[in-house]
């Protein structure tokens, strides 16, 4: 009896110290969330200060060749500080939103290809959608996520004109969801460090902050679903995720 006893009496203790774990992780998160909200938000201020002024010395200073000459060096990194700020609010709030229900995933693809038109048109790329299926899940932030993936693809594309496939195969309790493109790849030895935050794997080149996969990453976490990714490196990539269903 004192064995059992003692036993349990671990058994607790390891229980309230994982309790405490978790608790103490989650206000970590929490709070990493709200400094990066707030930091990124503060910093717009002074940023719109920076380009208004660069637009104003661009105008009294036409004659001027050197101010010519320099002021869009200024102009494009304060633009691109704008894109990462703004991309850092979105990556603070991704998973936050608890607004869950059984949705159709045409609905939110159909969101991300109304906003991407543009880009798609420009760069004659080829969407192939086959029929998707109904998920519990945010419309907003899974819509969030097409619209990630398939910029991604856009962006990184090859010379030939981006072609990606959009399906899912639909399980017991979740279904798995597949965009698959013909674009540059990525290294196979790199699959899981893109997903992390500001990781960018093509160099300045290509435009991007490197938090497009981190945010999709961050919503399929929360929606306890798992991202992955796969690629020779050679022909294209599939990026892999999964939602309940």
């Amino acid at each position: 009896m004192r064995t059992r006893c003692w036993n349990g009496w671990v058994c607790c203790m390891r229980l309230e110290e994982k309790r405490a774990d978790d608790g103490a992780a989650a206000l970590a998160n929490e709070q990493l969330q709200k400094f990066l909200y707030a930091a990124s938000h503060d910093l717009q201020e002074p940023l719109r200060a920076i380009v208004a002024y660069a637009q104003l010395m661009e105008r009294h200073l036409a004659g001027d060749a050197v101010a010519q000459e320099y002021l869009p060096f200024i102009m494009s990194g304060a633009n691109r500080m704008k894109e990462l700020l703004q991309n850092i609010l979105i990556y603070a709030h991704a998973g936050c939103s608890q607004k869950r229900k059984a949705i159709s995933l045409e609905v939110p693809l159909a969101r991300a290809l109304l906003k991407l038109a543009p880009a798609i048109e420009a760069n004659n790329g080829r969407i192939t959608r086959h029929s998707l299926p109904e998920v519990v899940a945010d419309e907003a932030e899974i819509a969030l996520v097409f619209e990630n993936l398939l910029r991604n693809s856009l962006q990184f594309r090859s010379t030939a004109a981006p072609e990606i496939s959009i399906a899912a195969e639909q399980g017991s309790d979740e279904c798995v969801v597949t965009l698959r493109d013909n674009g540059l790849g990525i290294d196979p030895q790199f699959r899981e460090e893109v997903l992390l935050p500001f990781k960018r794997l093509h160099g300045k080149d290509l435009s991007g902050t490197g938090l497009g996969l981190a945010i999709c990453e961050k919503i399929i976490r929360a929606h306890e679903g798992c991202i992955w990714l796969e690629s020779d490196g050679l022909h294209g990539a599939a990026v892999h995720f999964t939602l309940p269903s």
